[in-house]
């Protein structure tokens, strides 16, 4: 019994050790910080998403506008989307992580510290977007492909008695 805890501890240890650029999003939706809210919201609206990111002129991530932000600080307000500068709503110092850290260490940083979008950054450029629900996603996938690994330990002790017996046949012939 023990052995097989220890095995599928080493599954899970390699399953959290997988990269988040092999998840993340890598086809970005983001604005300027002085574009007007009403452009977040179109975004949102045409590409069915939750947040957008802000960039500078260089590509990094200096903001995310999430649908929260849009909802409390503009229409709660009854503040009109187009006059409102997203500069003025969006949440600032954003965490941000490398392609090459794993969904482990993204998942705890996530729980930690209470974000469920976080930029992928390389090289001092935004070159991806990963969120809780990638997270999960990827971890429902990887939970199924699992449940069926639970079956190999007896594949493997079925096949290993099937080898005995031919062996033993084969000896007393």
């Amino acid at each position: 019994m023990a052995k097989k805890i220890s095995f599928f501890k080493s599954l899970d240890k390699l399953i959290t050790e997988i990269p988040v650029s092999e998840i993340m999003v890598k086809n970005i939706k983001t604005l300027k910080e002085d574009d007007d809210v009403q452009k977040v919201v179109d975004m949102m609206a045409d590409y069915s998403i939750s947040g957008v990111l802000i960039d500078n002129a260089h590509d990094y991530p200096v903001g995310i506008v999430t649908e929260g932000d849009v909802l409390k600080k503009v229409l709660h307000k009854k503040k009109d989307p187009k006059k409102v500068k997203i500069k003025e709503i969006m949440t600032k110092h954003l965490f941000t992580i490398t392609p090459e850290l794993s969904i482990g260490e993204t998942a705890a940083l996530m729980k930690k510290h209470n974000i469920s979008k976080l930029p992928v950054v390389e090289h001092n450029k935004l070159v991806g977007f990963v969120t809780k629900s990638d997270l999960l996603e990827e971890l429902n996938d990887i939970y199924y492909q699992n449940a069926r690994l639970k079956w190999l330990p007896l594949v493997f002790v079925m096949l290993l008695i099937v080898i005995a017996i031919l062996v033993f046949m084969y000896i007393n012939k």
